[in-house]
């Protein structure tokens, strides 16, 4: 793709007034607005705010714009995805980022900094590593390592801090300023990069879609596509403008909401599995509000079940695997079907869904680890399970019905549960019983346990460490009390216990999780302790309304789990 410069002027969208891009690539340094570039010329090549532009280094070819054949069939529409999940680091970002880039070098940066925990922070990081400008990424502290690996893998300096992510995005601002750094963001910059997607959609055919739905965060993305098609009609390369659509998640809707107040809405705080549009402060709503009202737009939300269920429907009709922020096109398009039935419509689709696997995760119904034997591998086949894996996905939590057939062993295991509980005065909810089948079903119920806990106390002090003293059956003998300190409940009884099985089973905790179902002061408790020993991994599970309970039955299990596995 060719680009030109013909010069250009930054402008604010607010105040009008000039900015000089040596003092801010940011925001208004008159009033704070949002920046825009005006170029002096009208060219039908590309233009980049760039004196000179070298062709995008990591990008091997145009990113698919691919037919949605059976999605087309089964609605009565023309509908096409624009695969931007194809860019160098599986999302739109890498168009703003070619440019950002390339923006602080010409501006003589000795970094790049930026706030961001996801596909920014690979997408920037990428681009600096290549172009050898050292990248600082700040992140939250409790930010998974996983969700970093891309910036990691670009050797991005990750910078962790104590807070949310929005003292990140402050502290980031300060260091920027503190130094010769380039603060890079959904910004001006940015803007200007990521509309090369309608130039690059231009070249595989014409520009004829009646409507263009785009996912919608900071808008900035929509800005792009929006102002390159005016650019692209004011050179004549197209006679008409799609309508847009903007659609977001209805858990993070301020653009949305604004939209239809005619002003710009700003919320504390967002919740949405599409983490990649959770933004409350949408900072190019304005933007987006002219590119709405100019084509005659439409915005739209659509529900969390909807987006599991459209991004499950696009991976199993179309093979297409995306991130949660592109299934909500197709659940948007699905709600108003008297509208686009007949049209012909274009989903821009951000991002891959290989960077979703923590929501695959979450959502999806875990299957069971089976003993080896021929037999339990039919009767968890012909058990329904399998087929219950399938339907239940989309559900906020592990499904288990009565149509599901199970073991005699795991109907004991399950009675057990339900008895102890039912003794301590618990009443189960249904989604409380639902979790508790399916952690039925996925436990072992052919272990011998070389452990029983009799009893436990537990001691806490006004100052220091909390006692533990937890009564033991080691390999059914006499019972044995274990004394330990630790840095709190858990810790305490944890060290206790390991105190005495260390001596026939060492195991090493190397995680634990504490699930809570509900907010109720009786709510039942799933605790998952991940233990590992010579280079095995044991995961164990266990339930109960008492925290300390579920743990130390969840370390039973994982003893008994590592004893079998091992053959101690």
């Amino acid at each position: 793709m060719k680009s030109s410069n013909s010069g250009y002027t930054m402008r604010c969208i607010m105040c009008n007034m000039e900015n000089d891009e040596r003092e801010t690539t940011t925001y208004c340094t008159h009033c704070g607005g949002v920046l825009s570039i005006e170029y002096n010329e009208v060219r039908k090549e590309v233009q980049y705010p760039l004196k000179n532009i070298v062709p995008d280094p990591l990008k091997n070819h145009p990113t698919a714009l691919k037919r949605l054949d059976r999605i087309s069939e089964r609605y009565g529409a023309e509908v096409y995805g624009k695969l931007e999940l194809e860019n160098p680091t599986g999302c739109f970002k890498d168009r703003g980022s070619y440019v950002e880039v390339q923006k602080a070098l010409e501006l003589g940066a000795d970094a790049i900094c930026l706030a961001s925990t996801g596909n920014m922070a690979a997408s920037v990081a990428a681009y600096a590593c290549y172009f050898k400008i050292p990248c600082f990424v700040f992140v939250p502290e409790k930010t998974p390592d996983t969700k970093l690996a891309q910036s990691t893998i670009y050797d991005a300096t990750i910078i962790r801090i104590k807070g949310d992510f929005r003292l990140c995005e402050q502290l980031c601002r300060e260091f920027a300023k503190s130094g010769n750094y380039y603060l890079a963001g959904d910004y001006v910059f940015r803007q200007e990069g990521q509309k090369s997607f309608s130039y690059e959609l231009l070249e595989q055919g014409p520009i004829d879609y009646d409507f263009i739905f785009v996912p919608i965060g900071a808008g900035t993305n929509f800005a792009a596509i929006y102002k390159a098609m005016l650019e692209m009609k004011a050179a004549g390369l197209i006679n008409k403008i799609p309508r847009f659509v903007a659609v977001q998640p209805e858990q993070s809707s301020p653009v949305v909401e604004g939209i239809f107040k005619k002003e710009k809405i700003v919320k504390d705080q967002v919740n949405t599995m599409a983490d990649a549009v959770a933004v409350g402060n949408p900072f190019d709503f304005y933007k987006v509000l002219e590119g709405i009202e100019k084509t005659d737009g439409l915005a739209y939300t659509a529900t969390e079940n909807e987006l599991l269920e459209s991004l499950k429907e696009m991976a199993i009709e179309e093979g297409i695997f995306t991130e949660p922020a592109c299934a909500i096109p197709l659940a948007c398009f699905k709600n108003n079907l008297d509208t686009f039935k007949g049209t012909k419509c274009l989903f821009v689709l951000t991002g891959t869904g290989l960077k979703a696997g923590h929501i695959v995760a979450k959502y999806s119904l875990s299957s069971p680890v089976l003993s080896a034997k021929l037999e339990r591998v039919q009767q968890y086949i012909e058990s329904g399970f399998p087929d219950l894996q399938k339907s239940s996905w989309g559900q906020t939590r592990d499904l288990f019905t009565g149509n599901t057939s199970i073991s005699e062993n795991h109907a004991k295991l399950y009675e057990e549960y339900v008895s102890g509980m039912n003794k301590k005065g618990k009443t189960l909810k249904e989604e409380e019983i639902k979790a508790l089948q399916s952690l039925v079903y996925n436990s072992d119920t052919d272990l011998e346990y070389p452990v029983e806990v009799v009893d436990y106390k537990i001691t806490m002090r006004k100052h220091g460490l909390v006692a533990a003293a937890v009564k033991m059956k080691i390999n059914g003998g006499e019972e044995v009390v274990s004394l330990e300190q630790g840095v709190g409940p858990m810790d305490a009884v944890l060290s206790a216990m390991k105190a005495e099985t260390d001596s026939f089973l060492t195991l090493e905790v190397k995680d634990h999780d504490v699930e809570i179902l509900s907010p109720d002061t009786d709510s039942l408790v799933i605790v998952t302790l991940t233990l590992a020993k010579e280079g095995h991994t044991f995961t164990a599970k266990a339930a109960s309304p008492d925290t300390l309970e579920a743990l130390i039955q969840a370390f039973v299990n994982g003893i008994a789990i590592a004893h079998k596995a091992l053959e101690v």
